[in-house]
């Protein structure tokens, strides 16, 4: 019984030491305490209280107070809050004592938030003394505020010059959306991560939508919560950053933040009414037309962001997101032939009713593909002992499986495929009422950055490695092999259409030192190798192979033939550059910076770029800029070595037709033939004119121009055929395919716009603040011409001689450049807050856009192709007017650590204009464009959103 006693007696006694003990640590502690306000003397709720360096934090209370225990000792106090400047100040904790730090934080704009983006200076510019123009968008902020779910949409909606528009029919585009700045290509501007060159997509976007022929940069592949803000430098940088920095550069800054832990999920989706049945109503003249409901596209987002520190100044941020998307559908009502003729008379009523069917039962999916997938990001410093030197990594690793369709295949449109009565008796045995066949994405992105940053007698040294591979899989299902199905009774409906993968690795040595000349001089200098590489993956043998060997019916699997690799293993290629980037205050008011760089690639030869740029000061308040530059961008290694046999549908007098179009090589024995001009890299000129201005408190504007002149721009040409050419149908025939279409230098061409950007923040006393954010940005892109207003192709005399110039560069492929992307875009932004609550008030203007046909002469209406709404002989040009979308949201503080909220993107349902053209609509299905692109056509889309946020060690 003793033991017993004595093992309880001995147990009391150690935890009554460890309570004394924990107790006496307590005395050992200090108190810093303190209430935060605004400039107003207004407290400010759950403003962030940190201590620097230690993972001690807190947040302010409803009356803005707070309190936090730590050991004796100096440090820095570090208080912030959304919309204000933070406050860092020095504090010294006594044992058992409080010290008291009551700050005051002011209204923080746009202009005084510090950029990283185009300077090499260790002290970055603000982005008002910046020299070239800027844009800092807070997207750890403002992503808990709208319904967009991914970068390129949010961007879309917050950045003027930046562009993105979901694709839809278009293979692999639907799966990657194609962004653009100040109007030009994917490919023409660059994308970094914290600083550093960001990989491609594998993707080429070779079919009939904008940005036709570029290869883009999947910035989806980044999970929102795991960035901090991104900068945006609207101005050419190549001579800064290398190629494709012609547009500008976007630079995506990843968070850091450690001890806190933010986990969000959110739910929306597409509630709307569209004109389904437009096309019907137009042909039978019905006064009546009802919209149609649709409840689709809903979008289910989880993500969990969480920061650690590593050793005292380390810190590992970790970063994990779902995403599930289900497809929109704005298919119209088709009213072409659904069955053969019988007797050479449509009977598509009779046997709709015999089989218990109704045309909504042959609808296409025209909207948002399906989309599921997950990623995970870090991002890692440490800091070693000796204060100068920093081990620093980041990247990720995700996987996104997509869904979406192609055109439907009519029982009437088998019939006439041609073939054998096998084919046609085996295809109807597994779809006797035609088939929606689907193309499937499996897309895998990986990307690591290493590096080390040190100090070394005063200049500061960057030594890096990035490495990035994008890996794009394709799958067809619900579909057939037409000439399989001439052979066999037994063809596959599914298939492995084979893949594309590029991988990129980027070694940089930069290093740079402020100097005391005159008012300051920074110096930075550098070196970079990159080696680049692409490889396709062959298609399974159903999806690639003729099993008849004959030119009808088309081989490979329906909609999307199965990729078949012509030259040989992995391609690859080397970049080496050197550069300098200098920066130099003549005075305190006069800033003058100078880059020059040398570029090297395996493939293309030697290059050499500058940049000059300028920034006076005209008192405090008033800065003058301007910039000039020089650019390039190589043709992408996808661009040089793509290869592929597609079903595509063009536009024709007698409406859409497919046709088994064969993308070849630029040095492929059918561009010979052709006389297609070798390719090369794109050059180009840019300047820029700007003010930016802060005349009172609160208030800033920024107003800049600029043109941008790029000579041999890379385009995709249309499609060629064999014709009266034996040596060309020869070619064709051996690959499968009826038309031939290439990469080449085509145009020259020149953008130019104007920006602006204006910000107000004010607080409105008790409470209530208010910030408002106009913006606009104005392009006119232009294709070179010549007196008749023709554009100025680069073509050799065989292509002329060919007969065949037409299909190098046409109408439509001049209004993807100039006018199929709004012309202009305007947009203001209310943010209201007051306590708890906030609300979030968007308007967004997307300009006018114009689709030009390719096929008629628009100087001669006599061959116009008769409307078969009006009787008429008309054009199938059209301009589809501006619209105006309204997105609002409501968020609430319920609970210390949680936010709710509700919104609406698009809340009025707009869209943009109907087709007016029966080619157009093609016979119902399209009642939108997917030629041109304003905001899409989803309609009005809601959503809820739960944030939670708290401090993980107080």
């Amino acid at each position: 019984m003793h033991q017993f006693f004595l093992k309880r007696a001995k147990y009391i006694a150690l935890c009554s030491l460890t309570m004394l003990l924990s107790c006496l640590a307590m005395a050992q502690k200090g108190t810093v305490s303190g209430t935060v306000k605004n400039d107003k003397g207004e407290p400010l709720s759950k403003a962030s209280v940190t201590i620097q360096g230690r993972t001690v934090g807190t947040s302010t209370d409803d009356n803005g107070n707070y309190s936090l225990q730590i050991e004796p000792g100096e440090y820095k106090l570090v208080i912030s809050y959304v919309g204000y400047v933070m406050s860092t100040t020095k504090v010294t904790v006594a044992a058992n004592a409080v010290t008291e730090v009551s700050p005051s934080l002011n209204v923080q704009s746009a202009g005084g938030e510090v950029r990283v983006v185009g300077s090499r200076s260790k002290f970055p510019r603000t982005v008002i003394a910046s020299p070239a123009p800027v844009d800092i968008i807070p997207v750890s902020q403002i992503a808990n505020e709208v319904g967009q779910v991914d970068l390129n949409q949010i961007l879309t909606f917050v950045a003027p010059s930046f562009q993105s528009a979901r694709q839809t029919i278009s293979d692999g585009t639907d799966h990657v959306d194609p962004a653009q700045l100040r109007g030009l290509g994917p490919d023409q501007v660059l994308v970094l991560v914290n600083g550093k060159r960001r990989h491609q997509s594998a993707l080429v976007n070779v079919n009939g939508t904008v940005n036709r022929g570029s290869v883009g940069t999947d910035m989806s592949a980044i999970p929102v919560n795991a960035i901090e803000r991104v900068e945006i430098l609207r101005d050419g940088a190549a001579a800064q950053y290398g190629s494709d920095a012609i547009a500008g550069v976007v630079n995506i800054v990843l968070k850091k933040k450690v001890n806190y832990l933010d986990g969000n999920i959110s739910y929306g989706g597409n509630i709307t009414k569209y004109d389904k049945n437009y096309a019907i109503d137009k042909l039978t003249n019905n006064p009546n037309s009802t919209k149609v409901k649709a409840n689709d596209g809903g979008t289910l987002q989880s993500s969990l962001n969480y920061g650690t520190k590593v050793g005292d100044r380390g810190y590992l941020n970790l970063t994990g997101e779902y995403t599930q998307r289900a497809e929109t559908n704005r298919a119209g009502t088709y009213t072409g032939a659904v069955y053969a003729n019988v007797n050479g008379v449509n009977r598509d009523d009779s046997i709709l009713a015999a089989r218990g069917l109704n045309r909504n039962n042959f609808d296409m999916r025209i909207g948002n593909s399906r989309m599921r997938g997950g990623t995970v990001m870090y991002n890692f410093s440490y800091p070693l002992k000796d204060g100068k030197t920093e081990l620093y990594s980041f990247g990720g690793n995700g996987q996104k499986v997509g869904n979406g369709a192609g055109f439907f295949r009519y029982p009437s449109s088998i019939t006439g495929a041609g073939g054998s009565a096998l084919f046609a008796n085996t295809v109807f045995a597994y779809y006797p009422n035609g088939f929606l066949p689907e193309i499937g994405s499996n897309i895998k992105d990986l990307s690591i950055a290493v590096g080390i940053r040190s100090t070394i007698n005063d200049w500061n040294l960057d030594i890096s490695n990035s490495f990035g591979r994008n890996k794009f899989d394709f799958e067809v299902l619900n579909s057939i092999s037409y000439s399989q199905a001439s052979t066999t009774t037994r063809p596959a409906t599914k298939f492995d259409a084979g893949g594309l993968t590029y991988s990129q690795n980027t070694v940089n040595i930069d290093i740079s030192r402020k100097f005391n000349v005159l008012s300051g001089l920074n110096v930075a200098a550098g070196t970079e190798v990159r080696a680049e590489g692409f490889d396709m993956r062959n298609g399974d043998e159903g999806s690639i192979r003729d099993f008849n060997g004959t030119p009808a019916p088309a081989a490979g699997s329906q909609v999307f033939a199965g990729f078949n690799n012509t030259f040989g293993g992995k391609q690859n290629r080397y970049a080496f550059a050197l550069y300098s980037d200098n920066e130099l205050d003549i005075t305190k008011d006069w800033l003058l910076t100078g880059a020059l760089r040398f570029e090297n690639f395996s493939d293309f030869g030697s290059t050499l770029n500058y940049k000059v740029s300028t920034r006076y000061k005209v008192g405090d308040n008033f800065n003058v800029r301007a910039s000039t530059s020089t650019g390039f961008r190589a043709p992408s290694m996808q661009q040089k070595y793509y290869t592929k046999t597609s079903t595509l549908f063009v536009s024709s007098p007698g409406g859409l037709v497919p046709v088994e179009a064969g993308t070849f090589t630029n040095d492929s024995k059918p561009a010979e033939i052709l006389g297609i001009p070798k390719l090369k890299q794109e050059t180009s000129t840019s300047y820029s004119v700007g003010i930016a201005t802060k005349p009172f408190k609160g208030f800033e504007a920024t107003v800049d121009a600029y043109q941008i002149t790029i000579k041999d721009r890379i385009v995709l040409t249309n499609n060629f055929t064999g014709g009266s050419n034996a040596a060309l149908t020869s070619q064709l025939n051996a690959a499968g395919a009826s038309a031939a279409n290439f990469f080449t230098n085509a145009v020259d061409t020149k953008a130019t716009g104007l920006e602006a950007v204006l910000s107000y923040s004010t607080n409105l006393g008790n409470g209530h603040s208010l910030k408002t954010i106009v913006a606009g940005t104005f392009i006119k892109n232009e294709v070179e011409k010549d007196a008749t207003g023709k554009a100025i192709v680069t073509a050799s005399p065989t292509l002329v001689a060919s007969g065949q110039l037409g299909n190098y560069f046409n109408r439509e492929d001049q209004s993807r450049i100039e006018v199929a992307n709004p012309i202009r875009k305007i947009s203001a932004t209310f943010n209201y807050k007051y306590k708890k609550f906030n609300a979030m008030l968007r308007l967004v203007n997307f300009g006018k856009v114009t689709y030009l046909d390719p096929t008629i002469d628009p100087t001669n209406p006599a061959v116009w192709p008769i409307n078969a709404f009006t009787g008429n002989r008309e054009t199938l040009d059209q301009v589809f007017g501006a619209k105006t979308v309204t997105d609002v949201s409501f968020a609430y503080a319920i609970a210390k650590e949680a936010t709710l909220t509700i919104g609406a993107n698009n809340l009025l349902d707009v869209y943009q204009d109907k087709h007016a053209h029966s080619n157009n609509v093609s016979l119902g299905r399209f009642i939108y464009s997917r030629r041109v692109q304003q905001m899409g056509f989803n309609g009005a889309y809601f959503f809820a959103r739960l944030k939670v946020g708290l401090f993980t060690n107080k």
